[in-house]
């Protein structure tokens, strides 16, 4: 009794493999597309942060400054390692950053 029956029409293992190979390259591309679509979003969050700061008066920029300069400083990554909490933690501070910002511009 192996493990193929008469009837049963299985492909080939090569051809299973080669389909395998063929999708998991696939979904590489995927990963990388979908990393690099979310760089380029977080970089432009962070670009209009930048942008919105000319519109913060000076006397709430100097108010708010040391409390965003805290968050950004006491931000702790390992950029090395790939983590998805590092990047949960940074897209939490571009948020935060971005509201805080915001606010102070009223």
């Amino acid at each position: 009794m192996g493990t193929e029956q008469k009837g049963n029409k299985r492909a080939p293992n090569g051809a299973v493999r080669d389909e395998l190979v063929q999708e998991l390259r696939h979904l590489r591309g995927v990963v990388r597309e979908i990393g690099e679509q979310f760089i380029l979003r977080r970089e432009g969050e962070i670009e209009t942060i930048i942008s919105n700061l000319d519109a913060v008066p000076a006397g709430k920029l100097r108010a708010v400054a040391p409390g965003l300069l805290h968050e950004i400083c006491g931000l702790r990554l390992k950029p090395d390692k790939g983590r998805m909490k590092d990047l949960k933690r940074l897209e939490g501070l571009i948020e935060e950053l971005a509201d805080r910002v915001i606010s102070a511009q009223e």
